[in-house]
């Protein structure tokens, strides 16, 4: 953790500290801002100075094993985002009882994963927050980089904007790079696509570039897959592979076999839309932790729209249903 209590009720902001400067703490009596334990000023030569508990089991709201990723990151974006706004890090909210990694104008919260957490901790987070006000981004660290499979967690990391489509965001510490991976898809064999923007840490307004999702865009993701289809397929069912089992059997149960399904159109799709089974089971709309807007329009409209030179953000198959507008201006 980088902040601590000082005797006076004082918030100590170990970013706020040169080197030099550490040795005023030394001697002070600190304690953790959530819990009111005693903590201690470490200034290691591996880790950089950071406060740990006196007593490890004594606070559930800040951790003691951070990375030096996650402390480098925190450290790094605190002072990118206080070039232009106001920022707190690691900021105890008591009536939310959790501590995201940087609060900017009071109202956004950011939170920096660089490991896995399970899905139940992270929609607890992220609901807690929305259901007091807050807005929560988060933003990953290596180990959750978004690659070329979905996990289920990853899933529920993803966000979505009628111009961007689904993105998720990535911290890459070691090129000083923020990366916005957009236009997020999915082919028949579960492989991802999807564009992407980097933005250098420190230059320009970092709240200005997490906005970038919002901003209009006239993004186009053209097929990239040349794997043939039917015989992925066909090794699937061959060796066994319970999802595709599964999607098989609907086809039995429905007078049809999947191996002779003749027609494959769309090679790339919107995530959680299974073109493969919506024709017996309709359009159903996955569960997203971050996305509380109806997607289930964005399928309807992306599957009434001919997919014959690449797939578009979903504000673009709005406009097409609606006929506003020329649609690949």
């Amino acid at each position: 953790m980088l902040v601590a209590v000082n005797e006076a009720e004082q918030i100590i902001n170990l970013l706020e500290f040169s080197k030099s400067d550490l040795t005023e703490l030394v001697g002070q009596f600190l304690r953790c801002p959530a819990c009111k334990s005693q903590v201690r000023l470490k200034n290691g030569h591996v880790k950089m100075p950071h406060f740990a508990h006196v007593n490890l089991a004594a606070c559930q709201y800040y951790s003691e094993n951070e990375s030096l990723q996650h402390l480098t990151l925190k450290k790094r974006l605190y002072h990118w985002f206080k070039q232009t706004e106001q920022v707190k890090i690691e900021h105890f909210l008591p009536e939310l009882q959790q501590t995201p990694d940087l609060l900017v104008n009071e109202t956004i919260a950011i939170e920096i994963q660089c490991s896995h957490l399970s899905i139940q901790r992270l929609r607890e987070r992220t609901e807690t927050y929305r259901a007091h006000g807050y807005t929560v981004l988060w933003l990953m660290g290596k180990d959750l980089w978004l690659g070329q499979h979905l996990t289920q967690l990853k899933q529920q990391l993803l966000y979505l904007t009628q111009n961007a489509g689904f993105y998720y965001w990535e911290l890459d510490l070691q090129r000083e790079k923020i990366r916005l991976n957009y236009l997020c898809h999915e082919d028949l064999i579960g492989r991802l696509h999807y564009l992407q923007r980097e933005f250098s840490f420190d230059v320009g307004n970092l709240l200005e570039v997490l906005r970038t999702p919002f901003a209009a865009s006239s993004a186009k993701l053209t097929d990239q897959l040349s794997q043939d289809i039917p015989a992925f397929i066909r090794s699937q069912l061959y060796y066994q592979n319970p999802k595709w089992l599964k999607i098989q059997e609907k086809y039995y149960q429905n007078g049809q076999n999947l191996m002779t399904f003749k027609n494959f159109p769309i090679k790339l799709y919107p995530i959680g839309l299974n073109l493969l089974t919506h024709q017996f089971e309709g359009v159903v709309e996955p569960d997203f932790c971050q996305i509380t807007s109806d997607i289930s329009r964005y399928y309807h409209h992306f599957l009434a729209y001919p997919q014959d030179d690449g797939v578009y953000p979903p504000g673009f198959y709005a406009r097409a249903e609606t006929g506003d507008g020329d649609c690949k201006s």
